[in-house]
């Protein structure tokens, strides 16, 4: 507080690097260890993407400075700036939403359940209105200072009703009943990255899988089973004799199959013999009878990973990326699939961290969220963890039950309030079964989207137009 100048973005940036490089330095693990980049290199990447990100910090030390120098309340600027500031990052750029202060209540569910109202961003902006209070109040002690009364009953009835209507919520979820019921079963390969495109292995890596689904249909008799990310290790409907095999082992079951498998897509045979084609990373569904139903194409690719943006510019950088990353093509649709009376939609890795994309799934209806995940990228690092704490939020944002399944782990269960029902953890190889309940529940956040979000840019907007003048 009352910091100038260079001391406020000299603050900024040294949090804003620290806090980004603690929580994604795991970044590396997947660039060093699978796309080859030398250990340096890929720290050089990681560390250019956490000053990326502190600029955030920085913007919102230096406004929050000035803002305070002339006389505005910490406690009416930090989550008004912080929430917007979050908001943004997660949208410029393609977007980065990783490492937002709200995730940090992951095991507050009391909390957490606002976010059916407004989003992650919401939580976001609670901790801060609580700690820019407690940030005021020790600052005030030393100035022999008072804050006016008002400010805690402000700030104690928005810290009361939140805690409030997570405990409501909760309470009105656990004793609603379910409006049906699917008895679903996931399965987790724990394949070896290393051994998943490797043709010498490709039979054995369907093994796998054919091995532990028929072990659960035998056990469990499930509705539907799940197989995670690029879990086929084979183009679908493009290697024939694969395809037949994959679509004999479900007729064979006799239960609909839902999995992640990269598609060759668009291809365009030329005159002098040559073609081009696109290709996708997709989720499929096979029903019983071993007919393809359903196909939802990855909407939002992984920037430097599943392309490289930019790339006429920066075709350099295709040295640095592994054989078969960098040429996805963008799917454009926001289908959703169906077993039973149920409806679901499917969100491809990387894509259950951004809330907005997740809720236009969902505008006319929908009941089942489904996340296909394969984190075996980043090891025995704390990435898989984050990504499955990121993605449970998405829960309780749409009050729908999402169900997780990852390569390697962590695969789950999550009710309609955020909470792991079931789960497996990091590499284990093996299977679970679990009746999904579904609770008829309203979303807010799920209706009318990022109000909440919009208003705190519009309110920050505000604040600095008032500063300049």
């Amino acid at each position: 507080l009352n910091s100038k100048g260079k001391n406020t973005l000299q603050i900024g940036f040294i949090f804003g690097f620290c806090f980004y490089f603690f929580n994604q330095y795991w970044i590396y693990y997947s660039l060093n260890h699978y796309g080859g980049m030398p250990f340096i290199t890929a720290i050089s990447v990681v560390m250019l993407l956490c000053v990326y990100q502190s600029l955030y910090i920085i913007f919102f030390s230096v406004i929050t400075g000035r803002l305070s120098n002339k006389g505005i309340t910490i406690t009416l600027i930090a989550p008004f700036l912080w929430t917007a500031l979050e908001f943004l990052r997660g949208h410029l750029l393609t977007g980065f939403p990783w490492s937002l202060a709200g995730y940090t209540q992951y095991s507050n569910k009391l909390v957490l359940q606002i976010s059916d109202i407004t989003s992650i961003y919401g939580v976001s902006f609670v901790l801060l209105l609580l700690n820019s209070l407690l940030t005021e109040l020790i600052y005030r002690k030393f100035q022999k200072k008072e804050i006016p009364l008002l400010r805690y009953v402000l700030v104690f009835l928005i810290v009361f009703f939140t805690i409030a209507y997570g405990k409501y919520q909760i309470n009105r979820i656990d004793n609603l009943k379910p409006i049906k019921t699917l008895g679903v079963a996931i399965v987790q390969g724990n394949i070896d990255q290393d051994k998943k495109w490797d043709i010498r292995y490709q039979q054995d890596v369907l093994n796998t899988y054919f091995e532990l689904t028929k072990k659960v249909v035998k056990e469990k008799d499930p509705d539907l089973i799940i197989w995670p990310e690029t879990a086929l290790p084979f183009y679908y409907g493009s290697e024939k004799e694969l395809t037949k095999n994959l679509n004999q082992f479900v007729k064979d079951i006799g239960k609909p199959l839902l999995t992640g498998s990269m598609l060759v897509r668009d291809v365009n045979i030329k005159k002098n013999g040559s073609y081009d084609y696109g290709i996708t990373n997709s989720a499929i569904m096979l029903e019983p009878d071993g007919k393809l139903s359903y196909i939802y194409d990855k909407i939002h690719l992984v920037p430097f990973g599943e392309y490289v943006p930019l790339r006429r510019f920066l075709f350099f950088l295709d040295k640095v990326v592994s054989v078969g990353i960098g040429d996805f093509k963008k799917g454009k649709s926001y289908i959703r699939g169906s077993v039973k009376d149920f409806s679901f939609a499917t969100v491809i890795c990387y894509e259950a961290v951004f809330p907005d994309l997740v809720r236009k799934f969902f505008t006319d209806g929908g009941d089942i969220i489904v996340n296909i995940t394969n984190d075996a990228w980043f090891g025995e690092t704390t990435g898989p963890l984050q990504h499955y704490q990121i993605a449970s939020i998405r829960s309780i944002e749409t009050r729908k039950p999402l169900i997780r399944v990852a390569n390697s782990g962590i695969s789950g269960f999550i009710d309609q309030a955020g909470r792991t029902r079931k789960s497996l953890g990091l590499f284990k190889k093996g299977y679970i079964f679990y009746t999904v309940k579904i609770k008829k529940l309203f979303s807010i956040y799920d209706r009318y989207g990022d109000i909440f979000g919009y208003i705190c840019v519009f309110i920050s907007a505000v604040l600095i137009i008032f500063l300049r003048r």
